[in-house]
C-alpha cells in the first residue's frame, strides 16, 4: 500500500499507468483502485489524486462507457506543452487532439469551443507558430481549412492515399505503377514455349500480331498456363513486387495496389480469379511491352468493341477505384472524370 502526500500518491499512480498500460487506454475508477496504490481503496483520496493529475495536464478527463467518469494518460512531453498554453489555447489544442489523424475543420473547432472567431484565429496562429498543430489539405473537402496535431501523419481519407500528391490526383504515377503491375502479372500468367514451325506451313501470328509464314524449325511463342494452374500472383505478391521495384518513392499498401488491380480489370487488362484472390493477364508479356511503348497515331490506334450491352453495369462509376472521393467540385469529380467520356464515346460509337 502506498503512503505519503496526495502529490506523491498521484505521481505513483501516473507512473504505474504509464509503465503497465498502453497510452490509449481509458482508466475507470475501478482500474485505478485495482493498482493497489490507494490506501484502503479510499475513493475520495483517489479523486483528489486524479484531479491533481488533471491540473498538471498528465491526465485527461473523459466520458467513458455508460457516461462513466474516465481518464486517459498524457505523455509528459504533451503535458509540458499544455502547461505553457493559455486556457483558450489549451481548449483548442484538446479539441484538435481528440480528432487524431482525421483532423478537424476550423468551423467545427469553433462550434465545439464556442470561442469568438478572432480569439479562435489567434489561438490557431499561436499553436501553429509553436509547431503544436498544422493545417492539412483534405481531398474530400478542398475548400475547407483543416487542422491536426503536428506530429501526426494524415489518414488516407484526408490525403486520398498514395495516388494523390499535394491533394492532386497524380495520373503519371498511377499509369507508371499500373503498367508495371500489368507486365508483372503477365510474366506470371504466360510461359514461353518452343513450337515446331514445321508442323504446318500456315501463316502464324507473332507476339506483335504480325502474320508470318513459318518454313520449318522451331519458334518461341508465349502460351497461357493450363486450367487449374495455381501460380497466378496474389495481391500480396504483386504488392511486394511493386515495392521492391524502386518505381515508387513511397511504400504502397495492399489496399492501394488493389485499387489499381480493379482499374486494370475494368480496362480489360487483367482478369480476377477466385473472387480477386489471384490475377492473370489478358495479354502476354511481349504484347504488353509493345502496347505500352506504342503511341496512338491517326488510324493506327487500337480498335475496341462498342459497349452496348448494359450501361448500368458497364458505366465506369461502378468499378471506379476513386469512386468514394468523387464529388461535384472536388479534386475528383464527374466533370473531370477521365473514364466517363471515353466510355460514352465507345457506347455511342462516335
Amino acid at each position: 500500500m502506498a503512503g505519503g502526500s496526495p502529490n506523491e500518491l498521484a505521481s505513483q499512480i501516473y507512473d504505474a499507468c504509464v509503465k503497465d498500460f498502453p497510452t490509449d487506454k481509458l482508466f475507470y475508477q475501478q482500474d485505478l483502485l485495482g493498482l493497489g496504490l490507494v490506501p484502503k481503496g479510499d475513493v475520495s483520496l483517489l479523486l483528489r489524486c486524479t484531479q491533481l493529475l488533471v491540473d498538471q495536464k498528465l491526465f485527461r478527463l473523459l466520458q467513458g462507457k455508460n457516461d462513466r467518469l474516465a481518464w486517459k494518460i498524457i505523455s509528459r512531453e504533451d503535458a509540458e506543452k499544455l502547461q505553457n498554453l493559455s486556457p483558450d489555447e489549451s481548449l483548442v489544442y484538446n479539441v484538435i487532439h481528440s480528432t487524431g489523424r482525421s483532423g478537424i475543420w476550423v468551423r467545427a473547432i469553433g462550434n465545439r469551443t464556442n470561442l469568438h472567431k478572432s480569439i479562435l484565429d489567434r489561438c490557431l496562429k499561436s499553436l501553429e507558430g509553436k509547431n503544436y498543430i498544422k493545417s492539412v489539405h483534405n481531398v474530400k473537402f478542398p475548400s475547407r481549412k483543416m487542422y491536426m496535431l503536428a506530429g501526426l501523419a494524415p489518414s488516407e481519407d484526408v490525403t486520398g492515399g498514395a495516388w494523390f500528391t499535394d491533394g492532386v490526383l497524380d495520373g503519371n504515377f498511377i499509369n507508371t505503377v499500373a503498367g508495371y503491375i500489368e507486365y508483372t502479372v503477365s510474366r506470371k500468367s504466360w510461359y514461353e514455349a518452343s513450337v515446331d514451325a514445321g508442323r504446318s506451313a500456315k501463316r502464324m501470328k507473332t507476339a506483335n500480331g504480325v502474320a508470318v509464314k513459318q518454313e520449318g524449325g522451331t519458334i518461341k511463342e508465349f502460351v497461357p498456363f493450363p486450367a487449374g494452374y495455381q501460380g497466378y500472383p496474389t495481391v500480396a505478391v504483386i504488392t511486394a513486387e511493386v515495392n521492391g521495384s524502386g518505381i515508387t518513392p513511397v511504400r504502397l499498401g495492399e489496399e492501394s495496389i488493389t485499387q489499381l488491380l480493379e482499374m486494370l480489370c475494368y480496362d480489360n487488362k487483367l482478369v480476377p480469379l477466385n473472387n480477386g484472390e489471384y490475377y492473370k493477364s489478358v495479354r502476354n508479356p511481349e504484347a504488353v511491352k509493345m502496347r505500352q511503348s506504342r503511341k496512338p497515331v491517326g488510324d493506327e490506334t487500337e480498335t475496341v468493341d462498342l459497349l452496348v450491352q448494359n450501361g448500368m453495369t458497364e458505366a465506369p462509376c461502378g468499378s471506379c477505384p476513386v469512386f468514394k472521393l468523387c464529388a461535384p467540385g472536388g479534386a475528383v469529380s464527374p466533370e473531370s472524370c477521365e473514364y466517363f467520356d471515353p466510355w460514352l464515346e465507345k457506347a455511342l460509337g462516335f
